[in-house]
């Protein structure tokens, strides 16, 4: 039985003085041509009807770099950069420019859906806004009543700024059940440098004279400024030490590239802390003065040598030796860079913990050139008190990893709790903007859970896999077309990020903030008052204590405090940690039975006439978001599979013949590419192929799905997925 806390968030209390309309802001009245690395952002006019530039925020991927669109006649013409915009330096890559095409684009959803057919038949009916969600309402509502309202899960992807009121929705309706992206892609690395710095700093790229990256292909996984920056470092000074299983355009930029065999870079640092230590090589006033732990570490790390690691990984150990002397030399302007995809193995937490511990023992914390804690600007929260209800337990996965998060969950484990109902069953669905049968490893155990649903929502621009097994889906505007809440990005330089329409929404769709609102109503008044309000309400309420915020998006399409970093902010003060230091040795780690330093465990090898199956991204694709976008399409129409010269002659495989790829929990097709870029022991494929979907024709049945093949391994600790523990045989198709 529902029922609401007696103190009641007052509409006035939450608006304050934000009574004002937000005005859509132009740049100019009539423009023409950025000059696109102008640095005063200025743009020229022109006497031209029906023409005006508009500043938004990019929507291609999580970085959210700031843009100038080129609107004429009510049609967007194109997108540039927004030179203003420091923390994607003014630039627009080939995915932001391909932005225009996701507006017009034949195959977006144009309005609501409802199933007809069985699930993943693709017989659907149009229907309208308000039978749609009278529908959702009622199967929510019914779930809520013979399951509880943890019987509805709330699936969603990071990065989009109307997640919030996603996740408001899911906690407004009483379900604990929030399940998010970061738990198959950076979840284990912002616990392991959290337990030892007490949050997850920022390289600070550009002014590194040293940087290694481990599996950070940051040439083709892009990430604002960090893949600019290490393009734009301080010349003959700069050195890049490469680590990753395949030669990609990231090892092609190196100084040194280093085939590590997959599961041993944890190696490689213990290796590397061993020569640093047993040589008096590290900072030593920053160690007893900023760390804890370190006594514990010395004894630790000396069976970890060189030699030992060589045999480990299959890098020499005078390499070994060498980089380690040369990382410490150049501190404190040495980083060893975390990224995302260092080994995703299911030790990838303690693999962070070695990697925030290198960094700490040569004093590179909170200083030019080496790990810096993120600023951020403040925005005032959007405040709500949602409804409390007696009966709901807590989330399904609760327990099943030593630190889970409890907005993100543990996808892979709380899957598997779902499928067994245990300890209580989940029989809804609703899902915004995370394609779940793309991205969660092993799609048959996803699809056997969706099939045990009662109903699945999907809110989304695109009939992604995931849409094409729900009941119903419902059409989101396009990132190009709705008014967002303002983003606060921190880094280095943190900027306030802008979203707003450019042009009306085409067909039928709406801003999840709509969507959420008008589902609200059907709920019931208790959650429909936790969204009463206007986008407009919200957005000045946001910069209620700093109005400048607003005038600087308004006039430059961005607000930052800043164009220079300021570092040393956190010395003399607290971290985030327990103990107010850096935790070299991790107490809490210790108390949950956790080895309190990292410890190295040897990974199965990749058995006879078997390949470990890598995966990654592409430069020009986002994830499974972007691969049915035209205009990369046309760059890159399916994927391939990577195979070495030697392995394809010893199996009487060539270039460009079609293979069939199987692990333990699925299997594909796709086409070979013989390639001396890869280890001879490991195959590579990328990821956003082979859609089951004929909602997004340009690659529907194109390539093969890397989830399909995935097993459904999970990291421990942070309840990470562990993405490279799969093994394949590779034959003839």
């Amino acid at each position: 039985m529902a029922r609401l806390i007696d103190k009641k968030l007052s509409r006035r209390r939450f608006l304050g003085t934000s009574s004002c309309a937000l005005a859509v802001a132009t740049v100019g009245s009539q423009t023409t041509v950025l000059k696109a690395l102008a640095s005063s952002g200025k743009v020229t006019t022109s006497k031209g009807a029906g023409t005006k530039d508009v500043f938004t925020a990019c929507g291609m991927c999580v970085n959210k770099c700031g843009v100038i669109a080129r609107v004429r006649d009510g049609r967007i013409h194109k997108l540039d950069p927004n030179p203003e915009f420091i923390k994607s330096r003014g630039m627009l890559c080939a995915r932001g420019n391909a932005g225009v095409k996701v507006i017009y684009d034949a195959d977006r959803l144009k309005y609501p859906l409802i199933r007809v057919g069985k699930r993943g038949e693709g017989k659907w009916r149009r229907a309208s806004w308000d039978e749609a969600l009278d529908l959702v309402a009622k199967n929510m509502n019914e779930i809520a009543e013979k399951y509880t309202r943890a019987g509805v899960m709330f699936a969603s992807t990071e990065g989009t700024f109307q997640e919030h009121f996603f996740l408001q929705m899911a906690e407004c309706f009483g379900s604990p059940n929030t399940v998010r992206h970061p738990t198959l892609c950076l979840s284990s690395n912002i616990q392991g440098f959290g337990a030892t710095y007490g949050t997850n700093p920022t390289p600070d790229v550009l002014n590194a004279d040293y940087i290694i990256m481990a599996g950070a292909n940051r040439s083709e996984a892009l990430i604002t400024p960090d893949s600019i920056d290490q393009l734009k470092g301080d010349g003959g000074r700069r050195k890049l030490i490469y680590l990753d299983p395949r030669f990609t355009k990231t090892a092609a930029k190196a100084d040194e590239w280093y085939p590590i065999k997959p599961g041993t870079d944890l190696a490689f640092i213990l290796a590397m802390i061993n020569v640093i230590i047993s040589e008096g090589r590290y900072a030593k006033e920053f160690v007893e003065e900023m760390t804890v732990g370190f006594d514990k570490l010395v004894p630790h790390v000396k069976p970890y040598t060189p030699e030992w690691a060589a045999k480990e990984t299959e890098i020499p150990a005078e390499d070994i030796r060498r980089i380690a002397r040369e990382f410490a030399a150049a501190a404190p302007k040495a980083i060893y860079y975390q990224g995302r995809r260092s080994s995703f193995f299911t030790n990838d937490t303690q693999l962070r913990r070695a990697m925030a511990i290198l960094n700490a023992i040569i004093g590179n914390w909170d200083t030019e050139g080496g790990m810096v804690p993120n600023s951020k600007i403040k925005l005032v929260k959007h405040d709500y008190l949602a409804p409390w209800y007696d009966d709901v337990p807590e989330r399904i996965d609760k327990g099943s990893a030593a630190f889970l998060s409890e907005k993100d969950g543990s996808w892979i484990n709380l899957r598997n709790r779902v499928l067994e109902a245990k300890p209580y069953p989940v029989k809804g669905m609703m899902i915004y903007k995370q394609n779940v049968v793309m991205s969660v490893p092993n799609r048959a155990k996803t699809l056997k859970m969706m099939d045990q649903m009662d109903f699945i929502c999907t809110i989304d621009i695109v009939m992604s896999d995931t849409a094409w097994y729900s009941d119903v889906v419902l059409p989101e505007a396009t990132y190009l077309e709705r008014q967002d809440p303002l983003e606060s990005l921190s880094g280095i330089l943190p900027v306030v990020a802008f979203r707003q329409p450019c042009v009306e929404p085409l067909f039928e769709s709406k801003p999840n903030l709509w969507i959420m609102q008008n589902l609200a109503k059907r709920l019931g008044s208790e959650v429909a008052e936790t969204f009463d309000f206007t986008m407009d309400e919200h957005i000045h309420h946001q910069v209620s204590k700093n109005p400048q915020i607003l005038k600087d998006l308004k006039s430059k399409g961005v607000h930052y405090m800043k164009v220079l970093p300021t570092y040393g902010l956190t010395k003399g003060k607290r971290l985030k940690t327990k103990t107010g230091k850096i935790e070299i040795y991790s107490a809490n780690y210790a108390k949950k039975g956790l080895d309190p330093l990292p410890t190295y465990t040897k990974h199965e090898d990749v058995p006879a006439n078997k390949f470990r199956l890598l995966v990654g991204r592409s430069a020009i694709f986002t994830h499974g978001t972007t691969a049915n976008n035209a205009y990369l399409h046309d760059i890159m129409p399916e994927n391939t599979l990577w195979l070495n010269t030697l392995s394809a002659k010893k199996m009487g495989l060539r270039d460009g013949q079609r293979v069939k790829v199987k692990s333990r929990v699925g299997e594909g097709t796709l086409k070979l590419e013989v390639t001396e870029k890869i280890r001879p022991d490991c195959v590579y494929m990328a990821h956003g192929f082979g859609v089951i979907s004929k909602g997004q024709s340009l690659i529907f049945d194109r390539g093969a799905c890397d989830a399909a093949l995935i097993e459904d391994k999970v990291e421990p600790i942070s309840g990470n997925a562990a993405m490279h523990q799969t093994f394949v045989e590779v034959s003839p198709a």
